[in-house]
């Protein structure tokens, strides 16, 4: 009775185009014509059906849940594994952007439980990375790497992330603490274990848990990249605390290593170079700054606190030097109303009072239309100046390089138009940007305020400054001299002329080299030490 009951409820459930299909067959099974059945005398109108509980299904037919279960139970592939095979392949045949083509059309026409699902996700962020899309491909790293669901990738992945992390501008929220900081990894490989223990270390020490955040540095390899990184975490922690001397200890160890990373051993000679400038240890100081070896361009902060040491050592000509290599083009953004300050002061101290008043009007002309909108009120995002130098600091600087990295990323999607228009990836990923701008605009205006006001108030000090200094310069010039005379003698550097055109021959140094060389020649119209009354 049971098996019969069974059989019943099969024939019921059966579908009835599968019913159907099978009385259509054409064969038997020894594969010959079925004979055609005779014809049947057409059935009397059968009496409509109750309604069922829900009063609208029909006897044969799934109610809507068990339609939902069915569905839940099936899974459906509408692009077949071909596609993925696909895909590969031409990833490996260095075709990226097919590659990424055709990984997304069966990613899109597929459910993330599909086998290759997760071998799909790690191969478009590799073709991505390989076409230089690099926030697209973290984007699908950080997928593989957070659900796991091909545990063998989550290596690889990480040691991508690692690698962008280093040389591009990224996601820190996404990246460091969505994925590092809020994931427990399990074993992890040497390097890529360095590389999760310092971020969250670094995090902690960030958040205020110092004593986790030592444990995390203290599973780091000493002599690693992260393990160095680390120790320079420590000692801006001992600098907060205004614990020099074991700041300074801290450093030199990592400058006696041997680290080869430029990031690490620069930023490790500035601070030295600082704390020795706060020591009064200024030609220790220079030595030190003279020994960072980055590109030109990213030394504007350095030419600047070169010259105050020059100017503490009264090497004023080496300082005017630096100061002047300050007006190259490449430093135009550089917020430094402080150049003028400094300037002001070593004309005064060589008694070139005219120009160095003109010192304090340039600094008034430059910074005219800033200082007018601070006190007028208005809105001061919106005067380029302020804006520029708010963009300048730390908080918001990696933040601007990671906006201006997705506006250009964003950009190059229109290179691959005409590959991925059809399948839509282009407009995906098109989405996927916009979104994440929109997201970094709102962040980078939230901490925009804060950093405007504090511009403001730097501005307005200088402001105060260089009002005191031009009182002071007004009172060394109607100072009187006793007893010096009223030229000074000395000797006339002449300066040869020759033809109309120099040619030099191109030693293999351009013109940018020299900048940090710089000598500015200015008389010393001082005539005597005891020259005030």
């Amino acid at each position: 009775m049971r098996a019969l009951i069974a059989i019943l409820i099969l024939g019921l459930l059966a579908p009835a185009a599968f019913r159907g299909a099978r009385a259509q067959e054409g064969t038997t099974e020894g594969g010959t014509p079925a004979p055609a059945p005779a014809p049947e005398p057409a059935p009397e109108p059968a009496p409509a059906p109750a309604p069922g509980p829900e009063g609208g299904e029909k006897p044969g037919e799934l109610t809507d849940e068990e339609k939902k279960q069915l569905a839940g139970a099936i899974e459906e592939v509408k692009v077949g594994p071909e596609v993925f095979d696909d895909g590969v392949r031409l990833y490996y045949a260095k075709d990226y952007a097919g590659a990424a083509a055709r990984l997304w059309q069966f990613m899109a026409g597929n459910q993330p439980g599909v086998g290759n699902y997760g071998y799909a996700e790690y191969f478009l962020g590799a073709a991505l990375d390989k076409l230089g899309l690099t926030h697209a491909a973290m984007e699908y790293y950080f997928n593989v790497a957070k659900n796991r669901t091909k545990p063998e990738l989550l290596p690889d992945a990480l040691s991508a992330i690692e690698r962008i992390s280093r040389e591009n501008p990224f996601d820190w929220d996404l990246i460091v603490k969505d994925l590092i900081y809020d994931t427990s990894f399990g074993y992890l490989r040497e390097d890529l274990r360095q590389f999760v223990e310092y971020y969250q270390g670094l995090m902690d020490y960030r958040n205020g848990f110092i004593a986790w955040g030592q444990k995390h540095f203290a599973r780091l390899r000493p002599d690693t990249y992260y393990g160095y990184k680390a120790r320079y975490v420590q000692a801006v922690y001992e600098l907060v605390k205004y614990n020099l001397d074991e700041a300074l200890k801290i450093f030199n160890d990592i400058l006696a290593s041997d680290i080869r990373q430029a990031d690490v051993i620069n930023n490790a000679r500035q601070s030295v170079a600082r704390i020795l400038f706060e020591q009064k240890k200024f030609k220790d100081a220079y030595q030190m700054y003279e020994k960072i070896d980055a590109p030109i361009e990213k030394q504007a902060g350095v030419f600047l606190e070169e010259a105050w040491t020059q100017y503490y050592l009264r090497n004023y000509r080496r300082a005017m030097g630096l100061l002047y290599a300050l007006e190259a083009p490449a430093f135009f953004r550089f917020f430094n109303p402080e150049k003028f300050v400094l300037k002001a002061l070593i004309y005064k101290n060589l008694c070139h009072y005219n120009v160095a008043k003109d010192a304090v009007t340039e600094f008034r002309e430059h910074y005219r239309d800033a200082i007018t909108a601070i006190y007028d009120r208005v809105d001061l995002d919106k005067n380029d100046i302020i804006l520029d130098a708010a963009l300048q600091d730390p908080a918001l600087k990696d933040l601007s390089a990671f906006q201006r990295l997705l506006d250009t990323e964003l950009g190059q999607l229109s290179n691959f138009e005409v590959a991925w228009g059809e399948v839509g990836l282009a407009a995906h990923l098109a989405k996927v940007y916009d979104l994440k701008i929109k997201e970094v605009n709102r962040s980078l205006r939230e901490k925009l305020d804060a950093a405007v006001r504090t511009v403001s108030e730097r501005l307005l000090e200088y402001e105060e400054q260089m009002n005191l200094l031009e009182y002071e310069i007004g009172l060394s010039v109607y100072k009187r001299i006793k007893g010096t005379p009223s030229q000074k003698a000395g000797q006339v550097q002449k300066v040869p002329y020759s033809d109309v055109k120099v040619y030099y021959g191109f030693d293999g140094e351009f013109w940018n080299d020299e900048m940090h060389d710089y000598r500015f020649f200015i008389e010393d119209r001082c005539f005597s030490e005891e020259r005030w009354e």
